[in-house]
Order: structure tokens, then sequence, then C-alpha cells
């Protein structure tokens, strides 16, 4: 049985790959680079902040804004998550993961 997602703002997915493809059709549908606004970065924020709580995941500051981004590495590009933190500083996470994470 799949495991469901439940976020503090109520969105629900019966699923964790039913999340993955929500979230990933924001990614694919906003620019790069330009921070969600909405109802989207609540729904975003509320993966995160759960995440963050559930793997005890510490950040140099509370999170500002979520835009997408990419990441790239020996060998790969991928599309995620990036943020930028109230002190300025920026990082990313995989929605993915934060998902499977929170997953009930």
């Amino acid at each position: 049985m799949p495991k469901s997602v439940t976020l503090t703002t109520g969105l629900q997915f019966g699923s964790i790959s039913a999340g993955v493809e929500h979230f990933s059709a924001m990614l694919d549908a906003q620019d790069l680079k330009e921070p969600f606004a909405g109802a989207d970065e609540e729904h975003i924020r509320a993966a995160y902040d759960a995440y963050c709580a559930k793997t005890g995941w510490t950040t140099p500051s509370p999170a500002a804004t979520f835009q997408p981004v990419h990441e790239r590495g020996p060998g790969f590009t991928t599309q995620c998550f990036g943020i930028t933190y109230e002190d300025g500083s920026t990082g990313r996470f995989s929605m993915q993961k934060a998902l499977s994470a929170i997953a009930g």
C-alpha cells in the first residue's frame, strides 16, 4: 500500500509519487530562479518545514524564498528546489526525499 502525504496546508497526496508529480509540474511551469509565490510557495514551504523537522535538518537561517534551480554534477544536470535563506545564503532540496521522509 502506498504511503500518503498530508501537508500542513491541507494538500494531500495518495502516494509519494503523486506528490512528486505535482511538485515536478510546478518546477516545469516556473522560470528558473523565479521565486514561487502564493499557494505554490505555501505548499513548498510546508513540505520543506516538515522535512527539516522530521530529519532534524538544520538551516543557516529561516527560508525566505523557494525557486527552481539546476543542480549540476559530474555527468548530470537536474532541476530541483532552490532555497534562499533570510541571511542571503542559498541551498537546495529534493522534493522526492522530503516527501519520502514525511510520508505516513
